[in-house]
């Protein structure tokens, strides 16, 4: 037993890496107040062994001491919980800490192989339950010190008493521990079953339009009664093996407690002890079932951890495919953009087939294509995060992957079809890039938001809600931008950024981009036949090659997969062509 958890321990102590001066100190206060618990019985015994012959003023003596040793017990219990509540802030900020930088690095598989709702309970629960895994593993040991000096103790009066001591507690630990097992091996699959609720209304929360839409409603009442039934049939096993073990050690013990004061009244009878030896025997033979049940709590406990351990390893041990980054600091000159015959495929399928264009700064570059042609891929290669099967990127000729990683991406910004803001003010989702408030006023006045922040009640100190769905979509789409305009990035990457737009916030956000390339390096995405034709130069992509490569007029005219395009009507593949003339005027 003591071997599994010293392995548990070990990867507990791995995982949360806490300050030394803190588990050194944990050790130090809970041993010392342990040790004073441990001196109750004993000088107890010794106020009713003097008070027995009449010498009262040793009495007074040990009542002294007995007041002395409550004071201490009770200072040191004080100071260990002053270091817990310590560590457990620590350790709880490092592994959030850790787990938040492991999940920038990841890449789309990582969700496949942990799941969402898992992800939440273990950034939840089982950060909180590994904090406070390090006083259970202090209270264990130094606990098994107090079992340990009980028997020493115990043996020095009479060592038959000893013999039944430590078989008591022999049988208490086995059949505790073997039930506790069980209990936790259920306990493991109960966790199981929550990680499948929180995934299941994750999803719910993401897609509440379309469960009202297509009445998924009888089909998720019978995938969460499924789930349900299993929570309920791992509940019930575990709480059965819970019973078994009430049951069983209780058993045990008024067994040994009975058996106990047989003996000791016995011994008296027989004038081997007085009943100050009684006193102390029964006192630590009860101090002994509080001890053992402590041991075995904290052994639970730790068993219980284990598997939230083993849970926050899974996410902190995944790895994505590692792409490997220099040391370049230099600064992006002019942002010219060169794909030099670039092949890059993905699950065995060719996504960008033999590359090679060259985007200039100050204009606007569309890429345009059905859905599957390659034009994330692109932006994705861009950002590097995925590596290149053949060819080269490079930015002002120097090859992208030379780049330092943290100064790479302070040179090139992603504005996405749907961006993210986070439920908190608009200065505070600006603060992320740029706390300068003159700077972010700056930004805002140039996207052309400044105007509708002041004018609301809390202006930048404007809460946003989740996803940001007290303000517009345009509107949160230029607040996005603003916060790219605050990294100085050179380059600037736009993904559908007016597929979701009103007509009047698509326009502002045209007329916009066509302000922007007067210092940036403009790419972007596009289903819109009204935004090709406001693009300098559209590349035209399909299966994963150029099929054209111009400015609007000169495509529509001789390219017919471009005219395809501009005619399609699929909702699904393209967006809807419209009339954009009085959309947006030259």
């Amino acid at each position: 037993m003591i071997k599994e958890y010293f392995h548990f321990i070990k990867d507990y102590l791995k995982l949360a890496k806490p300050r030394k001066d803190y588990f050194a100190l944990m050790f130090l206060f809970t041993f010392l107040y342990k040790m004073f618990l441990l001196l109750i019985p004993f000088v107890a015994s010794l106020i009713i062994k003097y008070a027995t012959i009449g010498d009262f003023d040793k009495v007074y003596l040990c009542l002294f001491m007995l007041v002395f040793t409550y004071f201490f017990y009770h200072l040191f219990l004080f100071l260990n919980h002053k270091v817990y509540g310590k560590n457990m802030h620590y350790c709880y900020t490092n592994l959030n800490t850790k787990i938040l930088n492991q999940l920038i690095t990841v890449d789309e598989n990582f969700t496949k192989k942990i799941p969402k709702g898992k992800l939440l309970n273990s950034i939840n629960a089982d950060v909180i339950d590994i904090g406070d895994m390090f006083d259970m593993v202090t209270e264990f040991f130094m606990t098994l010190i107090q079992v340990i000096l009980i028997f020493v103790i115990i043996s020095f009066y009479n060592i038959f008493l000893a013999i039944i001591f430590i078989v008591y507690a022999y049988l208490y630990v086995t059949s505790r521990n073997y039930y506790d097992r069980k209990v936790n091996e259920y306990y493991e699959k109960q966790k199981q079953s929550n990680d499948q609720y929180s995934n299941l209304f994750s999803q719910i929360l993401n897609g509440l339009q379309e469960i009202k839409t297509f009445h998924m409603l009888p089909k998720l009442h019978k995938r969460l009664d499924k789930i349900q039934k299993e929570y309920s049939k791992n509940y019930m096993d575990k709480r059965k093996y819970y019973v078994k073990r009430e049951n069983d050690v209780r058993f045990i013990t008024h067994t040994f407690s009975i058996l106990l004061y047989v003996i000791l009244v016995l011994l008296m009878i027989k004038n081997k002890i007085g009943v100050e030896v009684l006193v102390l025997v029964i006192g630590y033979f009860e101090s002994m079932i509080a001890y053992l049940d402590k041991v075995i709590e904290c052994s639970s406990t730790i068993r219980e951890v284990n598997v939230s351990v083993k849970r926050v390893n899974e996410i902190l041990n995944y790895r994505s495919k590692q792409i490997g980054f220099g040391n370049d600091t230099s600064k992006i000159d002019e942002g010219v953009l060169t794909f030099d015959h670039v092949c890059f495929s993905l699950k065995d399928k060719k996504i960008v087939d033999d590359m090679s264009f060259q985007i200039k700064p100050n204009h606007i570059t569309a890429f345009v294509g059905q859905s599957g042609t390659g034009k994330t891929s692109i932006f994705n290669l861009i950002l590097r995060l995925y590596q290149l099967d053949s060819g080269k990127i490079s930015i002002d000729g120097t090859n992208i992957y030379d780049y330092d990683l943290s100064h790479y991406v302070s040179m090139i910004s992603v504005v996405n079809q749907k961006p993210f803001v986070f439920n908190m003010s608009i200065r505070k989702n600006l603060d992320f890039v740029d706390k300068d408030i003159n700077h972010q006023i700056e930004a805002c006045k140039r996207v052309g938001i400044h105007d509708f922040i002041s004018s609301l009640p809390d202006g930048y100190h404007t809460i946003l809600r989740e996803d940001g769905n007290n303000i517009s979509g345009g509107q949160k789409q230029l607040i996005s931008l603003a916060r790219t305009l605050l990294t100085n990035s050179k380059i600037l990457l736009f993904d559908e950024i007016t597929s979701s737009l009103d007509p009047e916030s698509a326009k502002q956000i045209m007329s916009l981009l066509k302000d922007l390339k007067k210092d940036h390096t403009i790419i972007m995405i596009t289903h819109k036949p009204e935004v090709m034709k406001l693009a300098d130069r559209i590349i035209v992509l399909h299966d994963g090659k150029i099929v054209g490569d111009g400015k609007h007029n000169d495509l529509i005219k001789n390219n017919e997969y471009y005219i395809w395009l501009q005619t399609r009507k699929s909702v699904s593949k393209l967006g809807v062509f419209f009339d954009d003339s009085k959309l947006f005027k030259d």
